[in-house]
């Protein structure tokens, strides 16, 4: 500590400290099944081993991995502005921002960033509410043919039909995707977050 020179009588009332309780903030990284960006559907369990990065408003401090169970915690920490970085694992991409009401239980990265909004911690609080829901991208399709006896099935010597609008629709009716289906009247939606759809043909005309 620094020292000062007391002169005959003087009073020097300026020697102050001040003290804070660690803060922490946490905690939870997750497989999205569903793709609804909530915690909680079947199947969906922690996700380990995912790179989880800590920020002050102007540099990174801190950097874990999430732990068999999915959890993650940056604790011991001065009170101050923060926010967290979720790096996904390869394959995977973050799940739906801020869906439902309960914001313990939904998911707070960025899609394309991977970072969360700022918060910041008091002296002695502890935040376990900076979660991230990951899922990987789903596809469908994929042909079109002309179905020479009209059975319903594709026969053998059934070709494909080419130049066909097909769009995509999600579960509360709208367009997210419009394909067209190639030379052998493929087609395929893909890289998409698990959910409902479906979809809608648009029949040549003849």
């Amino acid at each position: 500590a620094a020292a000062t020179t007391l002169v005959s009588g003087e009073n020097d009332p300026t020697w102050d400290a001040g003290l804070y309780l660690p803060a922490s903030l946490g905690d939870f990284v997750w497989l999205d099944v569903d793709g609804n960006g909530i915690q909680g559907g079947a199947g969906e369990t922690g996700m380990p081993d995912v790179v989880v990065t800590l920020y002050t408003p102007t540099d990174p401090v801190g950097v874990t991995t999430t732990d068999v169970n999915g959890a993650y915690a940056f604790t011991n920490l001065v009170p101050g502005t923060y926010y967290v970085g979720f790096t996904p694992p390869a394959g995977h991409e973050i799940t739906l921002l801020d869906r439902g009401g309960d914001d313990a239980a939904d998911s707070d990265a960025d899609r394309i960033t991977g970072l969360t909004v700022p918060t910041v911690l008091i002296s002695g609080e502890n935040d376990p509410t900076w979660d991230a829901g990951l899922y990987l991208p789903a596809s469908l399709g994929d042909f079109v043919w002309n179905d020479l006896n009209a059975d319903g099935v594709q026969d053998g010597g059934e070709t494909g039909v080419a130049d066909v609008v097909v769009t995509l629709y999600d579960a509360a009716s709208n367009a997210v995707g419009v394909a067209t289906t190639d030379v052998n009247g493929a087609y395929a939606f893909t890289d998409l977050i698990p959910g409902d759809y479906f979809v809608d043909i648009d029949v040549p005309a003849g």
